[in-house]
């Protein structure tokens, strides 16, 4: 235990915290160490224990949303509904929550597009997840389906290259004062209809 009472985990997520609210203030460019070290009264050298440099405590902060992200997209994976309308569900909610994070938090997103063009390892995990669940989901589909010699690889691969547009940084971030929802369920219903899923 610390000197300042606070566990190890505890100063770590309070260092994100202040990460992210430092960089709401004043830009993730201008983000320092030594500042977030002031802000929870502790040493520099501590948060070294936790961060090796500025750019991993900016990935840590990314990483925390994503997985919080992953977490509500596994609940709708589970959810007990039709699949094709669970492969909409699960599209729209990348969509708000990458468009709701653009808008509220724009430093944050700046930060997290410059770890997916450099394809962090966080970033990773997190399109392997995502491409975990979406195959889960075809799979399902394929099954109600009933469809025969069916590959939900591929199925996977064309309603994710389908629905790409909606959530890809760069892209959410074009878009942002466009109604985009309805487009999105009008490609993925002519999609899962293309592929003879049951809609």
């Amino acid at each position: 235990m610390p000197r300042t009472g606070l566990s190890a985990e505890e100063i770590r997520n309070y260092a994100i915290d202040a990460a992210l609210v430092k960089m709401r203030e004043v830009g993730f460019e201008k983000v320092r160490l030594s500042d977030i070290a002031k802000e929870l009264n502790v040493s520099h050298a501590a948060l070294y224990t936790h961060f090796k440099d500025k750019s991993d405590l900016l990935d840590a902060v990314s990483e925390r949303w994503l997985l919080e992200l992953d977490e509500k997209l596994e609940i709708i994976c589970r959810r007990r509904k039709d699949a094709c309308e669970k492969i909409y569900d699960w599209a729209l909610a990348i969509h708000r929550a990458k468009l709701e994070k653009v808008r509220r938090d724009p430093e944050l997103y700046r930060a997290f597009d410059e770890a997916a063009k450099e394809s962090k390892p966080f970033v990773k995990n997190h399109l392997e997840t995502i491409h975990r669940q979406l195959l889960s989901l075809v799979e399902e589909a394929i099954e109600k389906s009933n469809l025969q010699n069916a590959s939900a690889e591929e199925m996977m691969e064309i309603i994710g290259t389908a629905v790409v547009a909606f959530h890809h940084p760069r892209l959410v971030a074009q878009f942002i004062n466009e109604k985009r929802e309805k487009l999105l369920r009008q490609i993925i219903n002519s999609v899962l209809k293309g592929l003879g899923l049951k809609a």
